[in-house]
């Protein structure tokens, strides 16, 4: 058994980010081993995941105090995953430089998954690079599935970031363009591995899910941030299915829509609303993914110029539905009818999913070694 001390977004008020992080763990102490979170959450992070933020301005404004209530249940929801679920140091640190006067134990270190190697992102921090460590230090140092997130960078961040993974013993990330990336600036072998969320299997995922109240059949809808997604294709899977719709999202436009609203749901209910859902339309990679998971129609948006494009946003989404042979489910525009929205022959994809979990948990398993 081995003592590792893990590093992700943890923190963030973000169901993809909490539950990629359950899962690694949770794998890992299936494996025999203790883990523990290093607690950074900095505030850069914190203030995005406010609940009135400062860019929410004018009607927006409004519409969130309309909704404080379930918002800020959603909140609490997080803040208890994050301190009672997940397993994380007593002491919250703030910076990179806090960490630098922290005497850790751990025999090893994980950074990943999540786009915890993207320098661009809001709360990037060095850390995840493990750049708090002094150079004697003789702990493993493993990354599992982190994302640069981008695949292009300028050359000065190229720069540094080929100086921070030298400090790494082992490494994998999650796209196959961010290991060309890597690879081109490091000796070491780069490994592409699954998704820390694919570690799991759908009986695993079932002990943490909570099973919606709701009893009709639902196409549950799940887009991120700043996209909205296609209002026309959600009315249009409403009316030929005759489902209901449930949504996560909290849209001024869909607030008098005759729609199921999930605004305030747990982490827990939000791979219940996954498991039983009849259909799932969503743009969101976690989204895709935990509709793989659990075999569920599905339809995963693409943006339209971005299906044939290197460099974009969407080909996490695109690598991974090619990996397992349900590239077919990218959407773009159209109108797809019934038969195809509702029915998928899981029996090649579940194959794929298995043994792309076997490689990934070889290679974690030959890491910590």
């Amino acid at each position: 058994m081995k003592k590792i001390g893990q590093l992700t977004f943890h923190g963030s008020h973000n169901y993809g980010s909490v539950l990629q992080a359950y899962a690694l763990s949770k794998k890992l102490q299936i494996m025999g081993h203790e883990t523990e979170f290093i607690n950074l959450r900095p505030e850069s992070q914190k203030s995005m995941y406010k609940i009135i933020r400062e860019s929410d301005v004018g009607i927006h404004k409004l519409f969130h105090y309309l909704i404080f209530p379930a918002l800020k249940k959603r909140y609490n929801h997080f803040e208890r995953f994050i301190n009672e679920v997940l397993p994380v140091t007593k002491k919250e640190y703030a910076s990179t430089e806090e960490l630098k006067s922290e005497l850790f134990d751990y025999d090893v270190y994980i950074c990943g998954g999540d786009q915890i190697w993207n320098p661009t992102c809001q709360d990037f921090e060095t850390a995840y690079y493990l750049q708090f460590l002094d150079a004697t230090n003789s702990a493993k140092k493993i990354s599992y599935s982190p994302s640069l997130g981008k695949t292009e960078f300028d050359e000065d961040v190229l720069c540094k970031i080929e100086k921070w993974v030298q400090s790494f013993d082992v490494i994998s990330v999650r796209e196959p363009r961010g290991a060309d990336i890597i690879q081109k600036l490091t000796d070491k072998t780069v490994y592409t591995v699954c998704d820390p969320v694919l570690l799991l299997d759908k009986k695993e995922w079932g002990k943490l899910a909570v099973k919606p109240r709701h009893k009709k059949p639902y196409i549950l809808v799940y887009f991120l941030e700043n996209n909205h997604g296609s209002k026309e294709l959600t009315e249009y899977l409403r009316k030929v299915t005759g489902y209901d719709v449930i949504i996560f999202n909290e849209y001024i436009r869909d607030f008098i829509k005759p729609y199921h609203k999930a605004y305030s749901a747990s982490p827990e209910e939000f791979v219940g609303l996954f498991m039983n859902a009849s259909l799932v339309y969503t743009n969101s990679f976690h989204g895709t993914v935990f509709s793989t998971i659990f075999e569920r129609p599905f339809i995963s948006a693409i943006a339209i110029d971005q299906e044939n494009t290197v460099n974009n946003n969407d080909s996490r989404k695109i690598d991974y539905l090619k990996k397992i042979g349900l590239d077919s489910r990218l959407y773009t525009t159209g109108k797809p009818d019934k038969k195809f929205l509702l029915q998928i022959d899981y029996s090649e994809a579940r194959k794929e999913i298995a043994d792309f979990r076997k490689e990934s948990l070889n290679y974690l398993m030959n890491a910590l070694q």
